[in-house]
């Protein structure tokens, strides 16, 4: 029988790995809430662009 599972190609580093996080995190809490909404607006999200300037992204 033939595996349906993609074995993974490679492995991430820890600080890879916690930049990913960090960046998954980021998007969660600042750009999903708003981002259907500016994009119906096609509007460029700058307060979230500023936060992420804040934040070092």
């Amino acid at each position: 029988m033939i595996s349906t599972k993609t074995p993974p190609l490679f492995d991430l580093s820890p600080e890879i790995a916690e930049a990913r996080e960090w960046a998954h995190g980021f998007a969660e809490k600042y750009v999903r809430p708003v981002a259907a909404e500016y994009d119906e607006r096609e509007e460029m999200p700058w307060a979230v662009i500023e936060e992420a300037i804040k934040v070092g992204v």
